[in-house]
């Protein structure tokens, strides 16, 4: 009879652990199956996101580096305009103490000795003039060569006229060309 009851037993612990396998182990199996299927997923979406994170780091270095550049050669135009805006200011400055020579001398016989002047300075400095300056300067001083003989010969009075207009044109365009901005009341009254 023991020998029944131990294969009973035996038979029992069998049949119990064949029920516990047939419902346990399928699931611990799907569990951890689920768990490995969880890890690889986390897996590959950690290496797309590390790859997109390397995508937009090498594009914003890239736009960086381009940016640097531009604001280096925005930079470099901004020099060279203030140093072509005082140049430019500078030789309208020149070129207006020049005319003035020019018109107070343009019924002398000193008058081709300036003339002479001005055409040295224009050919040298023509180019940091305006467009209207550099061309009513150019026309001045030929007017301003030709005009005490114009005003002597007697020819008609609206050539002297005109030829005179030419000359005090340059006075004008050159002022307008420097392109200053006009003084305010205070410093009106200070420069009178």
């Amino acid at each position: 009879m023991l020998e029944f009851v131990t294969a009973l037993l035996i038979a029992l612990s069998a049949g119990v652990g064949l029920l516990l396998w047939r419902s346990f182990f399928p699931s611990y199996l799907s569990e951890k199956g689920r768990n490995l299927a969880t890890k690889e997923d986390i897996a590959a979406i950690t290496e797309l996101v590390e790859q997109v994170k390397e995508l937009y780091s090498k594009r914003l270095k890239d736009i960086e580096h381009q940016n640097a550049l531009v604001l280096e050669q925005l930079r470099a135009q901004q020099q060279l305009r203030l140093a072509a805006v005082e140049r430019r200011l500078q030789a309208h400055q020149q070129a207006f103490a020049l005319w003035r020579r020019l018109v107070g001398s343009a019924h002398s016989e000193n008058a081709n000795a300036v003339v002479l002047e001005c055409q040295e300075w224009w050919n040298n400095n023509c180019l940091y003039l305006s467009a209207a300056a550099r061309d009513s300067f150019n026309r001045a001083y030929f007017a301003a060569s030709s005009h005490r003989e114009l005003a002597r010969s007697r020819v008609d009075a609206e050539e002297v006229k005109a030829n005179w207009a030419l000359l005090l044109k340059a006075g004008e365009d050159i002022v307008a060309g420097a392109n200053l901005p006009s003084l305010g009341a205070r410093e009106a009254e200070s420069a009178a």
